[in-house]
């Protein structure tokens, strides 16, 4: 939150489709989840008014999971963020939810660094 302006804006157009705002809509959504999530980039494109972010979405699920604890879920997606005196003031976050499981979310994302661009894109986060 320290890198989001106290009036930002956020969506998430799977999990939470309506503006979020603020610091304290965005805890109350992510809080729970934040601590069990990793968002490494694989590519990152700039304009005047903002950048786009594209990443894979890691979530670790839980322990006591009926199915895959301890695994990680795993999906494509891309950020677009705007920004007001160096902080950002809008995300809105495209994906289509899972695409995957995976044991190991570091070995997953070094194995998609290591394809070309071209066939990365061709394929599911999966």
């Amino acid at each position: 939150l320290q890198f989001m302006t106290e009036d930002v804006i956020m969506r998430d157009v799977v999990g939470h489709p309506e503006a979020m705002r603020g610091h304290q809509s965005i805890i109350d959504f992510w809080g729970d989840f934040a601590g069990r999530l990793r968002v490494p980039v694989e590519d990152l494109y700039s304009s005047e008014n903002g950048v786009v972010v594209l990443w894979m979405a890691y979530g670790r699920i839980p322990d006591d999971a009926s199915e895959n604890a301890g695994k990680w879920s795993c999906g494509e997606g891309m950020s677009r963020l705007e920004f007001k005196d160096g902080k950002v003031c809008l995300e809105v976050d495209y994906w289509h939810g899972s695409q995957g499981i995976c044991d190991d979310w570091q070995e997953h994302f070094a194995r998609r660094q290591a394809m070309p661009r071209r066939q990365r894109g061709a394929i599911t986060g999966a």
